[in-house]
């Protein structure tokens, strides 16, 4: 109610400010307006009467819709009606909102449910006005409207007429005609009579006149009773019934659909029902509206609601005279599966529901009461004379018992397969009191007429496959051939097919050496137990799969399994690699089993002058679970040397990638005495890394500056140590050890109170461990201890007591 005299006040402001405001609307500054706003005191004139005044003051309607839209469009005003505009062509038609019905929020869900509900949601059905059409004959001319009169012939002429507020037209040189609530019809032969004042061609036909509404006037119409938005509406003349409930939001959940009536000057003037345009399309009582016209929508009389097997389920609005036989015929009917024999009813009493039920001969003349809900049950999913069948047959589904009343019957119908199996078969039936049961039953004797089974309703027919019943036949094959892997089984299956399922075999199979390995199975009655797991059998073919005629009739029998060996005499290239300081660095493949590192070293041309094979390195593939550790290791190095140069990454990635262990070797040895203990025998991957001459010793570990030194020629241990600056305190000096260039290590050996340390060499590294922190014992260590040992001590005591 508050918002409400906020709106009304806000009218009345608009029409008080007339006799005080400029006549130039726009030259007014937004502080003016305001000190016209607080001057301007409350009357107790309606909307209507306000403008009549405005009007009576001199102000166009143009002018008061200026005043309108410049109130609502103050920053600080409050209290203000909001507009909301709906263009119709160049037209408007506005709406004075009241905040309190803008906020309001419609029960989407609940009106949903109402039968034609949707018809004012649905953004693709607006009922707005076609202004697209010829003017209509019988529309009533009034206060705006613009006629364009068009005149060409012997003479040629437009004119724009607006119907003046006082209902006239000037046509220059003519006096004002009157046309204000004048038909189009009637309007048009009064205004070609005033013309031929100053136009007589057009009783001769030489000169013709054509009439068309040009600018559309705007009416005002009020909304009142059961509408989502009740109110005032600024709508164009062209505006009808079915417009104006869109613009308001159409009927509340209280409002009727059915009883829309169109009020004009006090007298009711038709009664709009929206079921004849949902069910028939028919507009006829959708009447174009007129100034001042008012909508009423009156509350519902009788509602009820309609579920389950219809075709249009919702609440539907009714009359007195009709019945739940009209109300099914607005549902559009029943649905294909619904139950016919009866309806059940829900019905409101006068203290609690109570339900009916409605046989179906009564339900075309049975009277429903508002609040009702009628449902339509659907028929059970249940047949009366199924049956089915289902495996190992040509047309399996469901057949008619009326047709198949025995099991013979039905077998022949369906066609059963050539790998059915005709021992046993399965019905599952339903007993009387639909408990399930399982019936077998020999396929072969039904057939042959030896039995025969009468049909039930729902019984349910299995018909089982051979190979249903038997686990999955393969055979399998492995070694030489192009595909290893499992092939199915086929009866009579012999070698060369399996050898060829494989895609033939390698280029190093020795088709002289195939093992056919087969499973152990007795067929004695007498289940024994053995020591044998398999049988195997040795077979010799050729590479184009001819044998002898005994060998071509060998057959496969499921889940054999073939294995063909390699040539002894076949090898693949093995391949070594050198690298570093040598003539011809590179991948190598050996020439025989027996090439040593001073073959491979020849073969590369020989060593540098720059080479220091004292220090050469071999690496060697190993064990997977050293190949892993020496990658975490690797990785863990990687880390570590972000900072390293380019060549260093690319030896860290390739083991990496290729991960091996370094093999200890003497290569200038080897060199020295080919084929010699030093000269190691090659393996597939090695790779010989012959370095040049490292100048520099390296230091790590317990000295105080690990640092790299320049070599000299018979340099010692303690020198090393001392130009690092000497052993930290907890330093390990006894398991002090050397790593040579080569892989070496050589530790510190001891002899009573002698030491003696390791050799020096050109590239070394030298390791001084560090001593394990020793932790002191803690207060509750020491008391536990001496707790411990008094105890014991204790013990001790007793028992040299009890032996005296």
């Amino acid at each position: 109610m508050k918002k409400c005299f906020f709106l009304l006040f806000n009218i009345i402001l608009i029409s008080s400010l007339f006799a005080q405001l400029p006549v130039n609307i726009d030259q007014l500054s937004d502080l003016q307006l305001k000190e016209y706003l607080d001057q301007v005191k409350l009357s107790g004139l309606s909307e209507y009467e306000l403008e009549v005044k405005a009007r009576q003051k001199g102000l166009t309607s143009e002018q008061i819709n200026k005043i309108k839209a410049r109130i609502a469009n103050l920053p600080s005003t409050t209290g203000t009606p909001k507009v909301s505009i709906n263009e119709f062509g160049n037209n408007t038609q506005k709406r004075i909102e009241p905040q309190a019905i803008t906020n309001e929020k419609v029960d989407v869900k609940n009106k949903s449910k109402i039968f034609g509900a949707e018809l004012f949601s649905n953004a693709n059905l607006t009922f707005q006005p076609n202004l697209k059409i010829p003017t209509p004959r019988n529309y009533v001319l009034g206060v705006g409207d613009e006629i364009e009169a068009d005149i060409f012939g012997f003479s040629e002429a437009k004119y724009a007429l607006k119907v003046s507020e006082e209902g006239l037209i000037r046509i220059p040189y003519v006096s004002p005609v009157k046309v204000n609530g004048l038909t189009f019809e009637d309007a048009e032969k009064k205004i070609k009579q005033s013309l031929i004042k100053i136009y007589p061609e057009i009783l001769t036909g030489k000169t013709s006149v054509q009439l068309s509404l040009g600018q559309i006037r705007t009416i005002r119409i009020t909304l009142i009773g059961e509408v989502v938005k009740p109110g005032t509406y600024d709508v164009s003349s062209l505006t009808s019934m079915a417009n104006a409930l869109y613009l308001s939001g159409g009927p509340n959940d209280n409002g009727s659909f059915r009883n829309i009536q169109l009020i004009r000057n006090g007298k009711l003037i038709t009664t709009f029902d929206l079921y004849d345009f949902l069910l028939k399309g028919d507009l006829t009582n959708n009447k174009r509206l007129e100034d001042d016209d008012i909508i009423k929508v009156s509350p519902y009389q009788v509602r009820v609601e309609l579920k389950g097997a219809i075709k249009r389920p919702a609440v539907f609005e009714m009359k007195p005279t009709e019945t739940l036989g009209t109300l099914i015929n607005y549902t559009g009917g029943f649905t294909d599966e619904a139950y016919k024999q009866s309806f059940r009813l829900i019905r409101i009493g006068n203290d609690e529901k109570e339900i009916k039920t409605i046989p179906f001969e009564n339900y075309p003349a049975f009277q429903l009461n508002s609040g009702d809900v009628v449902i339509i049950d659907s028929i059970s999913n249940r047949y009366k004379n199924r049956i089915s069948i289902e495996g190992a047959i040509f047309h399996p589904g469901e057949y008619s018992l009326d047709v198949t009343v025995n099991l013979k019957n039905l077998l022949s119908k369906a066609v059963l397969k050539e790998n059915a199996f005709l021992k046993r078969g399965l019905i599952r039936r339903l007993k009387d009191d639909f408990i399930p049961e399982m019936l077998d039953f020999n396929v072969l004797d039904v057939l042959q007429g030896k039995i025969e089974i009468p049909l039930k309703r729902e019984d349910s027919i299995h018909i089982y496959s051979i190979s249903e019943l038997q686990e999955k036949y393969t055979v399998n094959i492995a070694g030489e051939v192009n595909n290893v892997g499992s092939f199915n089984y086929t009866d009579s299956m012999k070698l060369q097919d399996l050898v060829l399922l494989a895609g033939g075999f390698k280029e190093g199979a020795s088709a002289k050496k195939i093992d056919i390995s087969r499973r152990i199975k007795s067929d004695s009655l007498n289940e024994k137990d053995s020591i044998k797991y398999a049988v195997i059998k040795t077979i010799t073919l050729n590479k184009n799969l001819i044998s002898s005629q005994t060998l071509q009739q060998f057959t496969l029998f499921p889940y054999d399994q073939v294995n063909v060996r390699k040539d002894p005499s076949y090898m693949e290239q093995i391949s070594v690699f050198i690298q570093g300081e040598v003539l011809y660095p590179g991948e190598y493949v050996l020439q025989s089993k027996n090439e040593t590192l001073s073959d491979l070293v020849t073969r590369a041309g020989g060593i540098n002058s720059t080479a220091y094979p004292s220090n050469a390195i071999l690496l060697r593939n190993t064990f997977r679970d050293k190949v892993e550790k020496t990658m975490a290791q690797i990785k863990t190095y990687n880390v570590n040397t972000q900072d390293k140069d380019s060549t260093s990454k690319e030896i860290i990635n390739s083991e990496i990638d290729n991960p091996r262990q370094i093999v200890n070797i003497h290569l200038d040895k080897a060199l020295e005495q080919p084929h010699s203990a030093q000269d190691l025998i090659l393996e597939n991957s090695d790779i010989l890394r012959v370095p040049k001459f490292k100048e520099t010793i390296q230091t790590f570990g317990g000295v105080y500056f690990p640092r790299k030194i320049l070599y000299e020629k018979g340099m010692s241990f303690k020198r090393i140590i001392n130009e690092s600056g000497g052993f930290l305190i907890n330093a390990g000096k006894r398991n002090s050890y050397v790593q040579y260039a080569n892989g070496e290590v050589s530790s510190t050996k001891r002899f009573l109170f002698f030491k003696k340390y390791p050799h020096i060499k050109p590239g070394c590294e030298v390791y001084v461990p560090l001593k394990r922190e020793k932790k002191p014992l803690t207060t509750g260590e020491i008391i536990g201890i001496a707790s411990a040992i008094t105890g014991m001590a204790s013990i001790v005591f007793g028992i040299i007591n009890l032996t005296k």
